[in-house]
This record gives structure tokens, C-alpha cells and sequence, in this order.
């Protein structure tokens, strides 16, 4: 009985230790896409200001799309 019990002690370690290897290679990973996402090295200050200025460029893109498209230069293919 004593020596089921070391064994079953014995297998649950083993799947503890599989299971933090697991762990460990999934936050490696995890670490690594971080470190390459675009903008993390900036400051949350320099981020919103990035975000305020493509926003900014994407007004700015949609009025000259909407002017260009008013001006009826393009021509529409009728099916």
C-alpha cells in the first residue's frame, strides 16, 4: 500500500513538472510576441497620440474620397 502510494505521488509530480514545462514554454512565447508588437515601447501618452493622428489621417482620406467621388471623374461600368 505504502509503495501505491509513492508511485502515485511519484506520477503526480510528473505531470506537474510536464505541465509548468508547458506553462513556461507558453509564456515564452507569449513574451516573445509582445516584445514585437508595433508600439509597445512607447509611452501610453505617445500612443494616444499616434492614435489621434491616424485618425486624423484617415478624416482627411475619407474627405478627399468623398471630393473625388463627387466630381463624378471616374467612370462607373454599368452592368
Amino acid at each position: 500500500m505504502w509503495v501505491t502510494s509513492i508511485d502515485s505521488m511519484d506520477k503526480d509530480s510528473q505531470d506537474v513538472h510536464q505541465l509548468l514545462n508547458e506553462l513556461r514554454t507558453k509564456f515564452v512565447e507569449t513574451h516573445k510576441m509582445i516584445k514585437t508588437m508595433q508600439g509597445i515601447n512607447l509611452s501610453p501618452e505617445q500612443q494616444q497620440q499616434q492614435l489621434q493622428h491616424l485618425r486624423e489621417q484617415v478624416k482627411t482620406k475619407n474627405k478627399l474620397l468623398q471630393k473625388y467621388k463627387s466630381l463624378c471623374m471616374f467612370e462607373i461600368p454599368k452592368e
